[in-house]
């Protein structure tokens, strides 16, 4: 997992070719002005969802979430969100791994939690555990985009 300031993405550029597109795309800020939905930045290996209408949620009972084929970039453009962390072998899965949807869910206890605001962004490698759209105070609605790309 990285977090950090928005400002400084770029300073991520390097790991991964995906990546580095997608970090451009995000330092030009061309998902500011998005539709809702699934939008393409390079056919499904480069692309973010920008869901219209998102509720953050408590951390009772429900699961983290994981990928295999996907990295996550998790960006708040209205609101604020927790996003819980855990390490894979800390976890039992729940439900199994849906190669359609690159996604298995599991359960394990958050031992990091990162807030994003809108000045930060969280990125998520395959395999590494999160817990997206918890609560800061009130359960409320916000406006985010998760970017995914192959890696």
């Amino acid at each position: 997992m990285i977090y950090g300031e928005l400002k400084d993405i770029k300073n991520y550029k390097g790991l991964n070719k995906n990546l580095d597109k997608a970090i451009d795309f995000i330092v030009d800020k061309k998902y500011l002005n998005a539709n809702f939905g699934k939008n393409l930045i390079e056919g499904n290996s480069i692309y973010f969802d920008y869901p219209e209408k998102v509720m953050t949620r408590e951390n009772k009972d429900i699961e983290s979430e994981y990928h295999k084929k996907y990295a996550d970039i998790h960006i708040v453009l209205e609101g604020e969100e927790i996003i819980g962390y855990t390490s894979f072998e800390d976890c039992v899965e729940t439900k199994a791994y849906n190669s359609e949807k690159d996604i298995a869910f599991v359960k394990g206890e958050n031992q990091a939690e990162v807030l994003l605001n809108g000045k930060n962004f969280a990125l998520f490698f395959p395999e590494e555990v999160h817990l997206p759209l918890l609560k800061v105070g009130e359960i409320k609605e916000i406006k985010k985009v998760v970017f995914k790309i192959e890696i």
